[in-house]
């Protein structure tokens, strides 16, 4: 292992448990994800995903993980219990990540759930400030042509929720509690 894969492992966050990271698959092969998305999917012990995700970024998780395919409604739904039973769980979705955001940012929100994005390959990360700023550079498109660059910057102040989920404790093993729909 060469020492820049070693250092970019130890920066890598490490997910949650009770936590729910959203990642887009891109164009849907697992070179439009990134080394953060990667990463994810190899420490996550749930992935939910929508159905159409191939099957070669489903084979990025390590088993024996639990893995299901659910539409986005009902993913958001699952993710939810899934989390609130202390998982850490990972929700990939097709396409770019950021179209599902605020959905699934407002749900978990309401459910006190702490909630990451993973920007795919093609979403580059600008930085990540200490106080959980993420800032991802889009280019925009309006019609056919390319017009300039959609910025989003996202922020949420340390709350409640997040220092409770990184209180919390792994399951004690895979029971059906939050499994069982």
């Amino acid at each position: 292992m060469s020492t820049t894969t070693s250092l970019l492992e130890t920066a890598l966050p490490e997910p949650a448990y009770g936590s729910v990271w959203l990642v887009g698959s891109g164009e849907g092969g697992p070179d439009h994800l990134s080394p953060l998305a990667m990463h994810l999917l190899g420490r996550a012990d749930v992935v939910i995903h929508d159905p159409a995700i191939p099957q070669k970024v489903l084979d990025l998780m390590e088993p024996p993980r639990y893995r299901e395919a659910a539409a986005p409604g009902r993913a958001i739904e699952r993710s939810i219990k899934l989390a609130q039973d202390g998982w850490r769980v990972v929700h990939v979705v097709t396409g770019d990540g950021m179209e599902r955001a605020i959905d699934c940012a407002t749900s978990f929100a309401e459910e006190n759930i702490p909630f990451h994005i993973a920007p795919t390959a093609d979403e580059p990360l600008i930085g990540e400030a200490p106080i959980g700023l993420l800032l991802v550079r889009k280019p925009l498109k309006v019609g056919c042509t390319e017009t300039g660059t959609l910025v989003v910057l996202m922020a949420a102040p340390q709350s409640e929720a997040s220092m409770i989920a990184e209180r919390r404790q792994p399951p004690l093993g895979f029971s059906m509690s939050g499994l069982a729909g």
